[in-house]
């Protein structure tokens, strides 16, 4: 994509890098000659991503945290100030969320859903705004899910909750900076995939779901496509805001 070359070298934040669809969209900013940061808690696995693209000429940045520990953020977001200057591009993937019913779930469940999934990004946002407004350009992509486009999910009320929440800020924040004097250099967008191949749905169901449960009815997303929906926000035009793409495996409806 021709309108790629314009983010080479630019920096960007990828949370919940360590795998599955974080992992895809390090990968893919680094192909296109980005300086990815990227956050997670596992940083055996970001030292492995990280040894595996460096001989290919990728920038990347190990930064292992945990982005419901405010400390850890501040402490990531010097270091990428301090090594390569204001991120230019924020991915909030991280996510976490646990499959129950409402009646017999756990508070604390609960309470880490709404952190990581709608707290946490908010953060993220908050620091990287810091430095974004001197920016001639800038993108926030937020990552929800199409059950934040469902009516009801039995057995993931929190996780859907959670998504709403998410769309409900991104939406105030798109709002809130195009009211800003003078109007705003930063794109605010939301990615929302159906089912992906990731290790997401066998830690929410505590090992009940495998990952080859996926192909049970539908031929799953991959971390691949996602990655290409961001390219594609990334590289449209400066004046266009793409605000949400709602993507899914065929036959999987809302």
């Amino acid at each position: 994509m021709e309108g790629l070359k314009r983010w080479r070298n630019r920096v960007a934040l990828v949370t919940g890098a360590s795998g599955g669809i974080g992992e895809g969209i390090a990968r893919a900013l680094s192909g296109i000659g980005m300086k990815v940061a990227m956050m997670a808690r596992r940083r055996e696995r970001l030292d492995a991503i990280a040894a595996e693209r460096s001989p290919q000429g990728a920038q990347m940045m190990v930064c292992a945290g945990d982005v419901s520990r405010e400390c850890d953020v501040l402490d990531v977001f010097e270091a990428i100030n301090t090594q390569w200057g204001a991120v230019d591009v924020l991915i909030n993937n991280a996510g976490t969320g646990m499959m129950s019913r409402l009646e017999n779930g756990k508070f604390q469940d609960w309470c880490d859903t709404l952190n990581v999934n709608v707290a946490s990004p908010a953060l993220c946002v908050r620091e990287a705004l810091r430095g974004m407004h001197a920016k001639d350009e800038a993108q926030i992509i937020n990552l929800a899910s199409i059950y934040g486009h469902r009516d009801t999910v039995p057995n993931f009320s929190f996780y859907q909750a959670s998504k709403f929440a998410l769309r409900a800020w991104t939406n105030t924040l798109r709002a809130e900076l195009a009211a800003r004097p003078g109007g705003t250099r930063i794109r605010v967008g939301m990615i929302s995939p159906g089912l992906t191949a990731t290790e997401f749905r066998e830690r929410a169901s505590e090992g009940q779901f495998k990952y080859e449960s996926y192909f049970e009815q539908y031929t799953p997303l991959t971390p691949a496509d996602i990655a290409d929906a961001v390219l594609y926000m990334l590289s449209t035009p400066p004046h266009v805001q793409v605000q949400d793409i709602l993507l899914s495996p065929m036959g999987q409806g809302l």
